[in-house]
């Protein structure tokens, strides 16, 4: 289903009656788009402020982006009581970090794979612009290669040395990765990494239900194991 597809979206849901939609978006949402939401069902807006089952330790959480905060809910869910490092491997690549007392510490953010090539094929003369390869040599022998393997193993380089020093802050800590591009450097790192394409969902649905609990009181959260929609690494 394309993005914006209220057609595609409304015959999906077909005859269900839905309880309550959630929308979390990082960009402005276009007002109709919104109104298109609001008629299949009522409509919570939820966004980096909002209220969560975390404690948030930013310092600027009205800039905090909706899909990290799902993020690190999602991974409490699958990670109860144990600090846990997440990695959103999409446009830009986010590490966020929670601690095993349930606090949001804050992260890290760092271009993505499409924005290293886009940088430089627009900052050179002749550098042409490559898309991401499925196998990547290490040493290229073109300049395409070139560019490849500096795109997909510099990002595989920062990923290992950014888990080593934040597991050295936060001993035992868990990992998992999420994102477009989140299987390709689980099985790249191949160390115990977890990989979840749905962890943003299942964020978004975890603070659907604590904002229903500040209105209506407590509603049990879904019970997700690590092994619940994750791939490990």
């Amino acid at each position: 289903m394309a993005h914006g597809d209220l057609v595609g979206l409304k015959d999906w849901v077909g005859a269900e009656v839905v309880q309550r939609v959630v929308l979390g978006s990082v960009a402005a949402v276009d007002p109709d788009f919104e109104a298109g939401l609001r008629s299949i069902g009522p409509l919570i807006v939820i966004g980096g402020s909002s209220a969560s089952p975390l404690r948030n330790a930013y310092d600027t959480p009205l800039t905090l982006g909706v899909d990290r905060l799902a993020n690190v809910v999602g991974a409490q869910l699958l990670f109860p009581g144990r600090a846990v490092i997440v990695i959103d491997l999409g446009s830009c690549i986010t590490y966020d970090v929670l601690d095993s007392e349930g606090v949001y510490r804050g992260g890290i953010i760092a271009p993505g794979m499409r924005m290293r090539a886009r940088a430089m094929n627009a900052y050179s003369a002749r550098l042409p612009l490559v898309e991401p390869m499925t196998e990547v040599p290490l040493v290229g022998r073109s300049t395409h290669e070139s560019l490849a393997s500096g795109v997909f193993h510099g990002i595989r380089s920062e990923l290992r040395a950014l888990i080593e020093d934040l597991r050295h802050e936060m001993p035992g800590a868990a990992v998992v990765l999420t994102g477009g591009d989140a299987l390709r450097f689980a099985r790249a790192l191949k160390s115990g990494i977890f990989a979840d394409p749905l962890l943003t969902l299942n964020g978004l649905h975890a603070l659907l239900l604590h904002q229903r609990s500040l209105a209506t009181g407590p509603a049990s959260a879904p019970g997700l194991g690590a092994g619940d929609g994750s791939v490990r690494g």
